[in-house]
Parts: structure tokens; sequence; C-alpha cells
């Protein structure tokens, strides 16, 4: 049963991220976004779809989903407004599902034996806690996913914040922190500290800063380093606050590294926010902040291509359907080069002669030198070929002891792949403004942060805003504006007092329709095109929106030197695109465990894929190992959230299966070795395929039998 129940959940995660995957964006943006009670599922949607291991193990997962279901909608109350109220589709749907989970345990109980009424609640204390909520997101619709998703973020950042103001509050209490004396008859009897005080409550930068969910010290720390530069600049010009983003569109994230000896190219911004591509390792030239190429984005279809300002040439990066990317080949590169150092001397002097040979103490070095690099431009050519995404490492950033440097300087890695940047009004009063990890929602005096993701649909991008007052799409039109429909609640909150180290707030909520956005910017970062792009893309008789995949019979990669031949022979044939058709069948005795299930499609096996994502996967394991030990890993403290959402990344594409277990995908793409995973419950446990097939042109077929699956106990 324990086994049955850690393999569910893994499907279940899986198969949320495979949602996400294949999501129809541009058609979920063109809807009314409404009420996200509209996409979770009914009463009957959950007893016709969620199936246990038997008739007990089903009421069980039943009943553990429809109590699940209510505290899940609770959260996203409570993100909105602690303690309510319900809108009227919630208070149904919580009435709904109370009702079918009491009546489930009431039927149960007085058909079923004591031992068996005491194995059902077992069974359903347990999958309220470890399944249901995975459960649910595999029934809901993503509407609904989108809005917990924000609720989720909100919840969060409330909790940290309370726990900020108990620790400063402590700290107070201790005389730890900085106590306000302001307004103290005794202590402040001219006012000035109340002053003071009033000047920090009522400053617009701090109190937005705190009210998007930064701290007091992260907050004070950019007034601080501010007023800094401006000692240290006094003539600079101060920013203007309404000066439009150089740049407003769909950017692109991530580092790519090329094979050893090549070339590797980053995608982020340089000093002034503006999304540039570093190309690294190229010759003699120097990749710094200031050595990035700006690009635009060229879509045509499901594909996209990377334009890079260069001379003599621009250069064309194409994003590859595997997660890889391709350059060019051998190109000329315009860049920098050093050609040398100026070097400065720093001496120290007393009645104009150097105060070291004088004997002078000069509380330091008495002399010092510096030197600059001199750079000069250069064409240099080098190769531009297929290039993997590397992961980003956490960056430990050592604790200066400083209250607001250590605040400003705690960051995660940025979040890779199709990000937005920049600012977005909309006639209705509802702006919006792109960062890397988020976006800031402002409507009247109410502003928050949401997450947002960016898909990549064939007939345009879609960002996908997940706010937990109401999440809502947007279609990226051929203009680079935002459209969307429906309406939305931003709930914030307003700074109501600042007393020493302590910020208390007050609730704030705003509600703005939601249409099209036009972009504040100087320049756009798509290109819209019409005509194809010259690159091999999926036709569209898949089942699934295809991007590369699929080989001929093969057997399962059952252990390391089947894996190991597999990926060498990944390397050395995957140079050519060829038209193929792969058919994907089964073959069982009996019921067939595939029917309707997903099959994946990826680069390399499961055992390297779990590797590379920081799974302790044994050197020889094979499938069914590899996917014991991400179980162990999701039964540890750290969780395997990372891991499991990290797997989209490998993906190639992936479809569902038929109800006779067969399906057929075509694609124009590379040959070499691809591998096909798919992981079904079976009784005991569970069955894992990892079926390593080498691409072929015309017709190939990849059979999925007991004999080339592994079973997980």
């Amino acid at each position: 049963m324990r086994a049955t129940r850690i393999a569910a959940s893994l499907l279940f995660c899986m198969a949320e991220v495979f949602a996400t995957l294949q999501a129809p964006a541009f058609v979920q943006a063109a809807q009314s976004p409404g009420d996200y009670t509209a996409a979770l599922p009914s009463v009957e949607k959950v007893k016709a779809q969620l199936k246990g291991a038997d008739p007990i193990d089903t009421v069980a997962r039943q009943a553990a989903v429809f109590t699940y279901l209510q505290t899940y909608i609770t959260r996203i109350v409570y993100a909105r407004h602690y303690g309510g109220p319900f809108t009227a589709g919630e208070q149904k749907l919580m009435g709904d599902y109370a009702q079918a989970a009491y009546q489930l345990s009431e039927d149960f109980t007085k058909t079923h034996t004591p031992d068996e009424v005491k194995t059902f609640q077992q069974l359903k204390n347990r999958y309220e806690v470890m399944n249901a909520l995975e459960w649910i997101k595999q029934l809901q619709g993503q509407q609904a996913a989108d809005t917990y998703k924000g609720a989720e973020v909100s919840l969060a950042q409330s909790y940290k914040q309370h726990e900020e103001r108990l620790q400063q509050q402590m700290k107070q209490d201790q005389g730890g922190g900085r106590s306000s004396i302001a307004g103290d008859p005794v202590l402040d009897p001219t006012g000035m500290f109340a002053r003071a005080e009033a000047n920090r409550v009522n400053d617009p930068e701090l109190r937005r800063c705190l009210e998007l969910g930064s701290s007091l010290d992260a907050c004070e720390g950019v007034g601080a380093i501010q007023g800094m530069a401006s000692i240290l600049v006094p003539f600079a010009e101060k920013p203007n606050a309404n000066e439009p983003p150089p740049v407003a569109g769909v950017v692109f994230v991530g580092a790519y590294q090329g094979r050893a000896g090549l070339a590797s190219i980053n995608f982020g911004t340089d000093l002034s926010g503006t999304p540039v591509a570093i190309i690294r390792d190229c010759g003699s030239l120097v990749a710094t902040t200031f050595d990035g190429h700006e690009y635009t984005l060229r879509k045509s279809g499901g594909t996209v291509q990377l334009v890079l300002a260069n001379e003599p040439n621009p250069i064309v990066i194409t994003l590859q359907p595997d997660g890889f990317i391709s350059g060019p080949g051998s190109v000329l590169v315009k860049g920098r080069i050093i050609t040398g150092y100026t070097t400065t001397t720093k001496t120290v002097m007393v009645d104009g002669a150097p105060a070291g040979p004088q004997g002078y103490y000069c509380n330091g070095p008495c002399s010092s030198s510096s030197s600059v690099p001199n750079y000069a431009s250069k064409i240099e050519r080098c190769t531009l070929g297929s290039m993997a995404f590397t992961v980003p490492k956490p960056v430990a950033v050592p604790k200066t002891g400083i209250g607001f440097v250590d605040a400003m300087t705690t960051s995660a890695p940025a979040v890779t792949g199709f990000r937005m940047v920049g600012r977005y009004l909309d006639n209705s009063g509802l702006t919006l403004e792109f960062e890397n990890d988020a976006v800031i929602l402002d409507c009247g005096k109410a502003h928050t942060k949401s997450p947002y993701v960016v898909e990549n649909d064939p007939t345009g991008f879609v960002v996908r805003v997940q706010n937990g007052g109401g999440a809502f799409p947007l279609s990226v039109a051929p203009d680079n504006t935002l459209r969307g429909s429906g309406a939305t609640s931003v709930n914030g909150k307003l700074v109501a007092s600042i007393r020493g180290d302590v910020v208390n707030f007050t609730p704030h909520s705003e509600n703005c329709n939601v249409g099209t956005f036009s972009a504040r910017s100087k320049r756009n970062t798509t290109r819209a095109s019409s005509g194809p792009i010259p690159v091999g893309s999926a036709d569209n008789t898949s089942t699934a929106p295809m991007a590369s995949v699929a080989p001929p019979v093969a057997q399962p990669a059952s252990n390391a030197a089947s894996v190991g031949a597999a990926e060498r022979a990944t390397e050395r044939t995957s140079d050519q695109r060829v038209a193929f058709r792969v058919l994907l069948g089964s073959s069982f005795s009996g019921t067939n465990p595939l029917a309707g299930q997903t099959v994946f499609v990826m680069r390399k096996p499961i055992g390297s894929v779990l590797r590379e994502l920081g799974v302790s996967v044994p050197a020889n394991a094979g499938p069914a190992e590899a996917m014991k030990s991400l179980q162990t890993l999701c039964h540890s403290p750290q969780g395997c959230t990372s891991a499991v959402q990290g797997m989209s990344r490998y993906y190639v594409t992936a479809t569902k299966l038929d109800a006779s277990g067969k399906a057929t995908l075509s694609a124009h793409t590379e040959t070499g070795t691809y591998f096909f995973f798919a992981i079904v419950p079976n009784p005991g446990g569970s069955l894992v395929w990892d079926i390593a097939a080498n691409l072929a042109a015309g017709d190939n077929q990849v059979m999925f039998s007991t004999e080339n699956a592994q079973e997980i106990h």
C-alpha cells in the first residue's frame, strides 16, 4: 500500500508538470478568466476519475480529496483577506465538498465492519496529509491551479513578514533593536524623533518597498545606497522614476554550454536591465557585463530564434525542442580584447616627499598601485554549435553583519527560460511591471507581487499571471501588447505605522478589469514572422505538441552498460535532421495498464536526468531503482518538489496513449537515441519503462510490454 501511495503521488506530480507543458494556453487566453471555482473538480468528477487499488482505497481517496478541497478554498480566501468573506461560488463548493465527504464516511460506516472502518479512517487521514493536494492538482483546471499558486506565494510572504515582526518585537523588548522613543514626553520633549519617524512612514519609496514584501532592513538599505551614491557622485542626475524601461516583452534567461573548447552563451541582462547574450570562450574576446549582444526574439509557430546584434552579421540562435540551443557553427563575432593596462600609483606624501622613507605611519600602505585594462575592438572567429542548458547554482553570499547589506544580498538564482520585462499599462488602471521572478500588479492604491509563467504556444506566447486574487492569462500580440479579459482583485497591504523596527500594515484590496496592456518602453523584444523559420519543426499529425522525438523498437535501458551505450550513441548520431514517424504501441495479456497514460520522451535515461537534478541515484541503477531514489528524496525533510518540477526541462515531448495503448508522433528533427519513459500504478507498487530507441528516417516503432518494464515495490 505504501509503495502504491508513493508511486501515485509521483505520478500526479509528473502529470501536473506534463499538463503545464501541454496546456492550450492561447485558447485559455481568449477565454474570460471568470471565477476560479469553475475550474475546480465537481463532486461527480472526483468520484468518476479518482480510483484506488480496491473499493476501500477508492472511498478513502475520494473522502480525503473532498476534505482537502475545503482547505484549498479556505487558503485562497485567507490569502485574499483573512477570515473571508467567501464568494457565492466558494460557498457552494464548500457545501458540496463537505456534504460529499460526510456522505461517503456515513455510507461506508453503515455498510462495513469495524475493522474495515478503521482501515478506511487510517487511509483517509494519511491521504489528506500526503496525497490529496497532488490529486486535486491532477483534477483541477488551469484557472484554479494559477489562483492557488498565487495564494500560496501570498500566504508564504505573509507568514514570513509575521515571523520577522515577531523577531523584531522580541529584539526590541530585549533592548537589542531600535526601540521608538518618538513622542515620548521625557525622551523626546522637542518632538525631533517623532518628526524623523513621520518622515520614515511618509517616505513613498520606503512604503512601497515594504508593501511589496521586502524587509525594513532591505528597504532602508536601498535608500542608504542611493544616499551613498549621491555623496560619492554629487553631480549625478537622479534616476527618473517615470523614465520608460529600455526594453519590454518576452526575453530568454539561462546559461548554455557547448562542448569542451567551444564557446558558450549566457542570456541575462546588462547593468541597465537590457536583455543581452554574453558569448564566452570565443578566442581572446572578453566576456563582461558590458560585452553583451542585444537580441530580438523571432517566432514562427512553435519555433523561436534569438537574433543577436553583431558585426559583420547578426548571429541566429535557434531554441531546440529538447532544451538545447543551436548556433550557426563557425561564425565571426565582434567584441573587445585587452590590449594592455594603465597602472596608477598612489603615494602618501609628507612635506612634499614620500612618507614611508621618512618613517611616518601611513595608517595603511604608504604606496599602492591599481591597474585598469585597456580595450580595443576585434572580430574573432569561433564556433557556436549545439549547447546544453546548465542549471544555475545558488550563490552563498557571506554575511557581513550589516543588517541592510545582508538583507539586500539574499537572492535566489534567476528564474530561467522565457520571462517578461518591462512595464505595461491598461486603460482600466491596472499596471503590470515584470521582474525576473514575479510581476508587480498595481490597481489604484493596491499593489502586490505575483508569480507568472510564460508559455511558448504554437500560436503565440502566453503569460499566465498567477494572482491569488484571480489568475488571468494574457496573449502576447505581434505588436507587443498583452491581451486578456475579465477582472481581477489585487489584494495588498498598506503601511500603517513604523515604530522602531516594527512595521504594521492594514489590508487593502481593489478590483480592476483585465484588458489590453501597452508597453512603456524604448524597444520591443519580439518580432513576429509569418514566413517559415529555416529549422525543421514538428508537423501537426502527432497526438501531442511534438517537438522532436522518438525512435524505433528498442529494449529497456535496464542497467548502466546499456544506459551508457545509449548516451554515447546519442552523442554520435545527433547530427542529422530527418522526417520520421513513431508508432507507439503496447502489448499485454490482460488489462492494458498504459491505456490513457502519458509517455514522456527524453534524450537521457531517467537515472541520468535525476542525478543532474540532485537526486542520489546509484551508478548502476536501472529505471526502477532510479525512481525509488526519487521516492526516498520525496520522504526526506528536503522533499522532491524541485526535482519533479525540474524534469520538465528534459522532456522533448510527451503524449497520451489512447484507450488501446497506442499513439503516433511525427516530426522533422535530429537522429539519435531517445528514451521513452512511463510510470503507472500496479498492484503492490508500480511499473516503469525507460526504453532507449534509435531514430531512423521513415516509420519507427516503440512497443511497451511487461517484458521491457521494471517493477517498483
